[in-house]
């Protein structure tokens, strides 16, 4: 229990000028991400920001803009975004996590990793840092580090820490974020509960 509850705050955090952007936030519309492996994430985003929402809490803010986001693909099923870095070391010890719940649930749900070095300013050569990263640690889940992704970075507002994980329905819904290495169980069971609901549709 004590493991657990040291995990889900064990979190890379960097200087707020680092990990968010000043930038006006984008409006995004069918935004293609495009994976290592071919696959294509579609976002758009539904709503604009709201000037009467509460913006002064971390969570609060980014429930709102992950919850304004719709996150589609070809494939109709439970999306986990996993947001990290490669110098991350709870980013490195929650794949194998990802990998073991990409074999429980198989094609129900996909897992897309979104490397962010490069926006925030963390890395040289991003290019060799991310090969290096899938060599090192075996990495084969769909990843997108190529173009694209400063655009749904600004229009995140930034990320507050890493990794973030933002699970997104088959219908490209919101369902849950977290933040920090949190324990597989509690992905799991928000993952079946999820998955539940798309089978019953």
């Amino acid at each position: 229990m004590i493991l657990g509850i040291g995990l889900f705050f064990n979190a890379c955090e960097k200087p707020k000028e680092t990990l968010e952007t000043t930038q006006e936030q984008a409006t995004l519309e069918n935004l293609n991400i495009l994976m290592n492996n071919g696959e294509k994430l579609i976002i758009n985003q539904r709503n604009t920001q709201d000037k009467n929402h509460n913006f002064k809490n971390i969570e609060p803010k980014k429930a709102n803009v992950l919850q304004d986001l719709l996150v589609t693909s070809d494939k109709k099923n439970i999306k986990l975004l996993f947001f990290f870095t490669t110098w991350c070391e709870p980013c490195v010890a929650i794949l194998s996590h990802l990998e073991n719940l990409q074999k429980q649930f198989g094609d129900e749900i996909g897992i897309y990793g979104i490397a962010i070095d490069d926006l925030v300013g963390e890395t040289e050569n991003f290019q060799e840092s991310v090969e290096v990263f899938i060599q090192e640690n075996q990495y084969f889940l769909p990843l997108a580090y190529g173009k694209n992704r400063e655009e749904l970075f600004s229009a995140l507002g930034g990320i507050d820490g890493i990794p973030l994980i933002v699970l997104y329905d088959e219908k490209g819904e919101y369902i849950i974020h977290y933040l920090g290495a949190i324990p597989e169980e509690m992905m799991e069971f928000d993952l079946s509960q999820s998955v539940a609901k798309m089978r019953t549709k």
